[in-house]
């Protein structure tokens, strides 16, 4: 079904006169034929060398300093896009993130609700907890969300909802906007194996504490409070203070501006992440093909397309994200921090695993492939270009289960139309040290990200934008976006 759905949209878009692919100008197969098999296998051989130790994001409360590794590649990538001459979108092209690693003390954890009379007690084998600080409070009063997902007048308060309403990243933020003291979210479901354990995000995120509570009663009283009933309710908490870590990281940004007085203030992100699982049990995880391959893909990208006299009409924001390993940190704190903004964002496209043919469903060569092929148009806007380039777009099996696996997700979230394209899904050597930069096919992933580059292109130069499809999944990513 979904792959009817994607070739009926293609043909769709192909056959309307607004949105197919308009052929490359000789300027622009020009600059997109410079893109080159030895260039990317030279870059690739120093950011997957040894030498970088596998490029780890820094975890955990045993970290102190920044990781050696991640800092020179952040260094690197930052070169390549000062010689071709991308616009800084922050000092020196870095957008540094204070991040913070934090593990609860929950021995002694107790959380009591009263309401209507009665009390309910909660121990910590019902709660997940996100708070840099101790928190003490006692009968303090609650106020309830509204059912319908409005946020009132909650600064300096204590507040309570539901978590199916209030529980994504999108609404977490806005609650935290809102400047209230503490956040109780309440849901019916099971808490989750590692809730206990260390914990990492942006530090500013974290500012306002979230307490997430798993029980049955207490969803009951929250969702009757959030209809109507009338039920004053108090809360008593006790969390003794965390253990937590501070560093510093860095995504690496650089902008090509756009040409066309009109489009040039909206903007195409183009993006990969450069780290990697660093060193374990003595071995070095290398990662030249996740993710190493993305992050040469978008510098070669970046340097053909900023070769362009004339450059293309939307402006297109070049970004290698730190911490996708860890959780999507880096794209995450692009989202929740964004140089340019987001509404003014048309899309993401971003590249992981580039490099391998070996596909364990077959070898896949001279193509690639979208997670949630079918939540947009964007990949069809894309595969036109593709075919036009002599590179297909193929359809994996449960391409839909990738689509929040990778850095487009935290675009998806806000609203942004946002892919990942992929040419090897599962391979040989993925999260293992054999991820050498020797068993790249460069010939390949150069043909490829010609076709690729053919693509951002189009998207960046038509009239039209990318939108979501109508798709069930969707609805939240559309509903964002608003």
């Amino acid at each position: 079904m979904r792959r009817q759905l994607a070739i009926a949209l293609l043909v769709a878009l192909l056959c309307s006169g607004g949105a197919a692919v308009s052929p490359l100008s000789a300027p622009e197969q020009a600059a997109v034929d410079l893109i080159s098999a030895q260039s990317m296998r030279g870059n690739l051989s120093f950011l997957a060398s040894d030498a970088l130790e596998g490029r780890a994001t820094p975890v955990g409360l045993e970290t102190k300093e920044e990781s050696r590794g991640l800092t020179i590649a952040a260094e690197f990538i930052a070169s390549c896009f000062r010689r071709a001459d991308l616009e800084p979108l922050a000092p020196n092209y870095f957008q540094m993130a204070d991040q913070v690693t934090v593990t609860p003390r929950l021995d002694d954890f107790r959380l009591t609700l009263e309401a209507g009379g009665e009390e309910l007690e909660l121990s910590s084998a019902d709660v997940s907890v996100r708070s840099l600080e101790a928190i003490d409070v006692k009968k303090a009063p609650v106020v309830d969300l509204p059912g319908d997902g409005r946020i009132p007048e909650i600064a300096g308060k204590i507040v309570a909802g539901e978590a199916r309403k209030y529980g994504s990243d999108a609404e977490l933020r806005q609650l935290r906007a809102a400047r209230p003291t503490l956040i109780l979210l309440v849901s019916k479901g099971v808490r989750g194996k590692d809730a206990a354990g260390p914990w990492q995000t942006d530090a500013a995120d974290a500012a306002v504490p979230v307490i997430r509570i798993f029980n049955e009663d207490a969803d009951a009283a929250v969702s009757e409070s959030a209809v109507g009933t009338i039920r004053q309710m108090t809360v008593s908490v006790h969390l003794a203070p965390p253990s937590r870590s501070d560093i510093k990281v860095a995504n690496v940004l650089g902008l090509l501006p756009g040409s066309d007085p009109a489009l040039r203030s909206r903007y195409l992100v183009v993006s990969a992440h450069y780290d990697h699982l660093g060193i374990k049990g003595g071995r070095i995880y290398n990662g030249a093909n996740d993710n190493g391959s993305g992050v040469v893909s978008v510098i070669e990208i970046a340097q053909a397309l900023a070769s362009l006299q004339v450059h293309p009409k939307r402006s297109i924001v070049f970004a290698a994200f730190f911490g996708e390993e860890e959780g999507l940190l880096g794209s995450t704190y692009y989202t929740h921090h964004p140089p340019v903004p987001l509404r003014a964002t048309v899309a993401n496209i971003n590249l992981e695993q580039m490099g391998r043919t070996d596909e364990q469903d077959g070898r896949e060569v001279g193509a690639y492939a979208f997670t949630g092929p079918s939540f947009s148009d964007l990949p069809a806007f894309m595969t036109a270009a593709a075919r036009a380039q002599g590179v297909k777009v193929y359809n994996k099996r449960d391409a839909d289960s990738f689509f929040n696996r990778s850095d487009n997700y935290p675009f998806a979230e806000a609203g942004v139309v946002a892919h990942t394209l992929v040419v090897a899904f599962e391979y040989p050597d993925y999260h293992a040290p054999g991820d050498k930069w020797e068993k790249v096919d460069y010939a390949n992933m150069a043909r490829v990200d010609r076709a690729v580059a053919a693509g951002i292109l189009q998207v960046a130069n038509a009239a039209e934008t990318p939108q979501w499809s109508g798709e069930p999944q969707t609805a939240r990513y559309r509903q964002a976006g608003k």
